[in-house]
């Protein structure tokens, strides 16, 4: 029997997974032994994120991760669902999954083009958007952004609550975790600053301004 090598902290999930991989039938066209796997299943979203942020994801052929995650990768970059699979399945489920991986594989390595949706070609968030994700997550409270933005507080939470609304955010914790993986993902650029530091730049939220960038000091 060819050697499984699943990259996993989580022990009981990686000898789970590695079960239900040796049941299935080796052949040439699914050989488990040649992908190099990475199982990213811990005991709450935010230790996955972690998890995510020490491996490469472009390294990997594929992925075994909690239904928290694929969900936004079926979102917001579909074109890479071919990377991952969810393990939130019943054993048999999750078995099926991954025969169906072997088979579509099978057909896109012929290709080794990943197609792009007219969806996943456009930005995700706006330029000023952007600029208020760099803020935000670099520590900023409303009051300042408020000041640095020319706008009001009641703005800054409106800002905050439409982008929320994009990512299907309900939570606080949900929105890091969701905006951090998706700049593992590339979807979104992270430039955090100081928090005391004043960006180069200051620009009310309106639609023709244009984009702002953040500088480093």
């Amino acid at each position: 029997m060819k050697m499984i090598n699943i990259d996993s902290e989580n022990c009981f999930i990686k000898i789970a997974l590695t079960t239900i991989l040796e049941s299935i039938p080796c052949t040439e066209k699914n050989d488990f032994s040649q992908l190099k796997m990475a199982a990213v299943v811990e005991a709450t979203p935010f230790l996955e994120l972690q998890r995510f942020q020490k491996i490469t994801i472009e390294e990997y052929d594929l992925i075994l991760c909690s239904e928290y995650f694929y969900r936004i990768v079926s979102e917001f970059s579909p074109s890479l669902l071919d990377k991952f699979i969810c393990v939130d399945n019943q054993p048999e489920k999750l078995r099926q999954h991954l025969i169906d991986y072997f088979r579509q594989r099978g057909e896109k390595v012929k290709s080794n083009v990943r197609e792009l949706s007219w969806t996943e070609m456009r930005p995700l968030f706006t330029p000023c958007e952007q600029v208020f994700i760099n803020d935000y997550f670099s520590c900023m409270r409303a009051k300042h952004i408020a000041r640095v933005s020319g706008n009001n507080v009641k703005s800054v939470s409106n800002k905050k609550r439409t982008i929320m609304h994009k990512l299907h955010c309900t939570t606080n914790s949900d929105f890091y975790i969701t905006l951090h993986f998706l700049a593992l993902l590339n979807k979104v650029t992270l430039t955090l600053h100081s928090p005391w530091v004043k960006p180069l730049a200051s620009r009310s939220w309106i639609p023709a301004t244009p984009p702002v960038h953040y500088a480093v000091r």
